[in-house]
């Protein structure tokens, strides 16, 4: 069933702040996914949010694709090899995030071997216990950018009252198409993957959340739900794709559940405290592949795109792929670009080397010239009160950095940056340019940092 919410914007959406950026999603849009296996992979042991992963291979070793080549014994998630090969190091590299990382170098090598993971009998009716733990050994994490352990999420307490599994299918973010095009080429098994996770957490409902520039992903997920009946299934669930307003950031956990069922999650508050779980599409879908084929994450879609890049695509990509190769499989780049992002242009973040890898959280990777990002240096605050006007939280990036300007960090609390999720609606809209969502990173690194501190002398 394809539902469109009824307001007085036509689609649904949330109720406070949001920007309208610029799209330039038709770039790589019309792109469909291609494969690309590189020379050579680095991988770092760090694919999640939490403790990283401990090395179980070493320099020599032959590995085979999807062979466990980090495990999860220190609180991590497990991490495998993306290609068959020779481990050539295990050594500290560039990570898009850390800057550093333990990573563990591939030279690949096709093998007489090759896993072909194919479907396994009986996987649906697996008790909820094997299908977490098929999730579990296989490190799935959320896809979308968040990289939280996808297990840990779906592992509920005991008390906790849910009713409704909302996938994520906004994909908000200016140039990123990957998610789409996921949706339009692979919706049957996107579908199921969200059944998988409906009926791990035992909920009758799901709804799938597509913004309405992507209208034919949602015709595209709507015949596939039509298709498989699984209303009818062992677990039936009542499924159907929402169209919602495009507006960002729709696809904020908190705002797409407000857009979707009208729940309002409260400040510092988890989804499961209004009856809803979310997982992003990619998410869903690596769950199937996890469970269904017992396939690890060991590759991804990444949209390269942006103005700069001669040949914008959407790749399906080992992990650990650098992003230079990448770079040669899309033509290269002109001399006009001038900042590299891992990710989206409002929450991805600027590459400082090339020679980074790709991981399990990389959605994109965007080549902007001068005339797609603003490099101009950042003013005082005018009091305009337009980051007020676009935060959906109701937050006040203003003062935050204002104070951080003078020091004074651990006195912002009251003006909400241990909310912010960094969306970047205030930096986007500051006439002033000023970098608001970094002041906002300074004000909680300085709370961690107070918190920690105080631990030490408990």
């Amino acid at each position: 069933m394809l539902r469109l919410f009824a307001s007085h914007h036509g689609e649904p959406t949330f109720a406070r702040g949001g920007i309208h950026p610029d799209e330039h999603k038709e770039l790589s849009a019309d792109h469909a996914i291609e494969p690309f296996v590189p020379r050579s992979v680095t991988v770092p042991v760090s694919q999640s949010l939490g403790a990283p992963s401990v090395p179980v291979v070493k320099k020599g070793d032959r590995v085979v694709r999807g062979q466990l080549i980090a495990s999860d014994e220190a609180g991590g998630v497990p991490v495998h090899a993306p290609v068959s090969g020779i481990v050539k190091s295990v050594d500290r590299g560039i990570h898009p995030v850390l800057v550093l990382d333990m990573a563990i170098t591939i030279e690949a090598r096709e093998q007489e071997d090759e896993p072909t993971f194919q479907e396994q009998p009986g996987w649906e009716t697996l008790p909820r216990e094997e299908l977490l733990e098929r999730i579990r050994v296989a490190g799935v994490v959320g896809l979308g950018g968040a990289t939280f352990p996808t297990y840990r999420k779906l592992m509920l307490p005991d008390d906790a009252e849910v009713d409704t599994l909302i996938i994520n299918g906004s994909e908000c973010e200016p140039y990123l198409t990957c998610d789409y095009r996921l949706m339009l080429e692979q919706a049957e098994a996107v579908v199921l993957g969200a059944w998988l996770i409906a009926k791990i957490i035992g909920v009758p409902r799901c709804l799938i959340g597509i913004e309405d520039n992507k209208a034919d992903a949602g015709a595209a997920m709507t015949a596939a739900i039509e298709r498989l009946a699984l209303d009818r299934s062992d677990h039936p669930v009542a499924m159907e794709v929402v169209v919602t307003q495009t507006k960002y950031p729709q696809g904020s956990e908190k705002q797409l559940i407000q857009a979707l069922t009208g729940r309002l999650v409260p400040q510092r508050g988890l989804p499961m405290q209004v009856g809803i779980v979310v997982q992003n599409v990619a998410t869903a879908f690596a769950c199937l592949e996890a469970v269904r084929n017992r396939k690890p994450v060991i590759e991804r879609v990444v949209t390269v795109s942006g103005r700069g890049i001669h040949e914008p695509k959407n790749l399906r990509v080992p992990v650990g792929t650098m992003i230079q190769p990448i770079i040669e499989a899309c033509g290269g780049f002109d001399d006009e670009v001038v900042k590299v992002l891992a990710g989206g242009p409002m929450m991805g973040r600027a590459l400082a080397d090339l020679n980074a890898p790709v991981t399990k959280g990389t959605s994109g990777l965007l080549f902007l010239t001068r005339a797609e990002t603003n490099l101009d240096r950042y003013q005082p605050c005018i009091g305009c009160g337009e980051c007020l006007d676009v935060c959906p939280l109701g937050l006040e990036p203003n003062k935050v950095s204002q104070y951080v300007e003078v020091g004074r960090a651990l006195e912002t609390e009251e003006f909400g940056p241990l909310e912010c999720f960094e969306c970047g609606c205030c930096s986007y809209s500051c006439p002033s340019n000023r970098p608001l969502v970094q002041f906002m990173q300074v004000a909680k690194a300085a709370y961690r940092h107070e918190a920690a501190k105080q631990r030490t002398h408990a």
